[in-house]
């Protein structure tokens, strides 16, 4: 274990993968439930991993703040992106480490963007109504190199799912700060 990543597991996993690449494809999918307002309810589906079907019985909630038409219950659709683009980020970031037995102490990412409501509102139709630019900053600490880290790094970027899914509609840029 390093990083508290199976490395023989995802060395076997990798392998498995390489054999038979259906072993590889992932299927998602969310149910939403609107509640009331701006407030909705939402379940994860059963996913697909390969030929298995993993139970994923999970639910949160979304809601926008009351500036914004809601009851600030919850976080909102963007806060929502922002962490699950986050999320992929650090687990393609400890899973390369790990890979290169880099030991990570400690790993903060954060993500700002910033919207022009008036393309929401429908008030300009010349306003993009979805992030024209993500930021990103890596906090790493641990055993590795400062040349290590760039390298997680652009791992992250070539390999997150996430990060790719956004990066095809949206300018991203980042540093890294260690």
């Amino acid at each position: 274990m390093l990083n508290n990543i199976n490395i023989a597991g995802l060395s076997e996993y990798a392998n498995e993968v390489k054999e038979q690449n259906i072993e590889g494809k992932a299927s998602y999918g969310v149910e939403l439930n609107w509640e009331s307002g701006t407030k909705s309810k939402v379940s994860t589906k059963n996913m697909t991993l390969g030929n298995h079907k993993l139970i994923r019985d999970f639910e949160f909630t979304i809601d926008e703040p009351n500036e914004l038409l809601g009851i600030n219950s919850a976080p909102n659709p963007a806060e929502y992106m922002l962490a699950g683009m986050a999320g992929c980020m650090a687990v393609t970031f400890m899973a390369g480490a790990t890979a290169m037995n880099v030991q990570i102490d400690k790993l903060k990412l954060e993500i700002d963007g910033e919207l022009d409501l008036q393309g929401f509102l429908g008030l300009n139709p010349e306003v993009n109504p979805g992030f024209p630019e993500l930021k990103f900053i890596f906090h790493v600490k641990g055993n590795g190199t400062q040349e290590q880290y760039e390298k997680l790094m652009k791992r992250v970027t070539m390999h997150s799912p996430n990060y790719n899914t956004i990066k095809n509609e949206v300018k991203l840029s980042g540093k890294l700060q260690s």
